[in-house]
């Protein structure tokens, strides 16, 4: 395909035009994932991380959630994984990556649930998608004996 010089001014004309703002956004995705306790009565412990940035463990209440935002690199290989633990059942499990983002766009809503966690899908009118715990409730909260 050839581009004439013609074309190149138009298409350079317009990127003088766009602010940073928009430019960033071209650029990058802005993401937002909440993990949010669905088991009544219960405490759960979750910890989240991906390759540059640890986030923690937190022990999260029935109703409360943990939240935070990021924005997608620009090759969008950006991955978010946390482990869960719960009286119910335990596991590792991707929160965010390029295939999830299909279901979830800009909000990954987990509620982390009895028989595992469930992914609110906000691009298929929230509709549950839900994966079973990988380790089994008689472990307990500190998995399996190694």
């Amino acid at each position: 395909m050839k581009v004439s010089k013609d074309n190149l001014f138009v298409i350079f004309s317009l990127l003088l035009t766009i602010t940073p703002s928009q430019a960033k956004d071209l650029l990058f995705d802005y993401t937002i994932v909440t993990v949010k306790n669905d088991i009544q009565g219960e405490n759960i412990t979750i910890h989240c991380y991906f390759s540059e940035n640890d986030l923690g463990d937190h022990q999260l209440s029935y109703g409360s959630n943990f939240t935070w935002h990021f924005d997608v690199n620009f090759w969008h290989s950006t991955k978010f994984y946390c482990d869960f633990k719960t009286n119910h059942g335990s596991g590792n499990y991707g929160v965010y990556t390029s295939t999830l983002k299909v279901r979830c766009n800009v909000l990954c809503v987990w509620l982390i649930r009895v028989n595992g966690p469930c992914l609110q899908q906000t691009n298929y009118y929230d509709q549950l998608w839900c994966q079973k715990w990988k380790i089994p409730p008689q472990f307990g909260l500190n998995g399996p004996p190694y």
